[in-house]
């Protein structure tokens, strides 16, 4: 699987993926709605990868910088990321 999500919550790309291959659907689908809101809500802010790695950052887990053409978000879009992570239950 190639996930961009998978770099923030690996445990739970992980769970979904074992749920599913386990034949226990219903809890692969109650995962992939609660994976689909982060994806959304994070992807959905600026191009991939700027949100990723700005979350990333906010995590503890620093990337590097972005390169251009590439640049960091402003604190509006800063402030609905962290809003995002935080309603998650990452920060």
């Amino acid at each position: 699987m190639i996930s961009v999500v998978g770099n923030i919550v690996p445990r739970d790309m992980k769970a979904l993926l074992k749920a599913y291959e386990a034949g226990k659907h219903a809890e692969a689908v109650r995962l992939h709605y609660k994976l689909f809101a982060l994806c959304r809500d994070m992807l959905g802010l600026a191009t991939n990868p700027i949100p990723l790695k700005t979350a990333m950052k906010m995590l503890g887990r620093d990337t590097g910088e972005l390169r251009l053409p590439m640049c960091a978000m402003d604190t509006a879009l800063d402030a609905k990321l962290r809003a995002t992570l935080v309603g998650y239950g990452l920060l």
